[in-house]
């Protein structure tokens, strides 16, 4: 079990790196729904991959506040289970509770720094929060990892001519 955590850990890691080096969306795209496959994968037991399940139904149902429950029973269970995190922040975010949207994401960038899901939510939460500075950082980072996703590239654009940033 703990080797096939490792080795998941470590194809993460290396679709990352590979991420990081994508020069278009042709190139990224195969390696970010990989990247997506391996994190919400990433359980430890068939009772974590059940509840990951039953989440994602619930989600993709539009049962947020039901998907809600399941996803912080399963950071009880799982608490290492960055995915589990990231799905919350996603749904309190949909739910409009954008301090409990922030603090599962920092918690999911504690345990996976270049998870750039996390980022661009970083970055909506800022700009919900009305902090354009900080969203700004949010998607410099989201950049640096993912640098052919054109959306934060706009996004850049748009926060450096809001703030008044050169951008030569």
């Amino acid at each position: 079990m703990i080797a096939s955590i490792l080795n998941a850990s470590s194809t993460t890691q290396t679709l990352l790196d590979q991420l990081e080096r994508a020069q278009s969306m042709d190139e990224a795209g195969p390696i970010v729904e990989k990247l997506w496959r391996e994190w919400t994968s990433a359980h430890k037991n068939s009772d974590e991959e059940a509840l990951m399940s039953e989440g994602l139904v619930a989600m993709s149902e539009g049962n947020l506040d039901r998907a809600e429950n399941i996803f912080t029973k399963l950071i009880e269970v799982n608490p290492s289970f960055t995915e589990a995190w990231n799905k919350r922040a996603t749904l309190r975010f949909m739910l409009w509770d954008f301090e409990g949207s922030l603090k599962d994401v920092e918690k999911v960038l504690t345990l996976e720094p270049r998870h750039f899901g996390a980022l661009s939510g970083l970055g909506m939460i800022h700009l919900r929060l009305g902090d354009p500075e900080r969203a700004l950082k949010a998607y410099e980072d989201l950049v640096n990892i993912f640098p052919s996703n054109a959306d934060a590239v706009q996004k850049i654009i748009t926060l450096k001519n809001y703030l008044g940033i050169n951008t030569l």
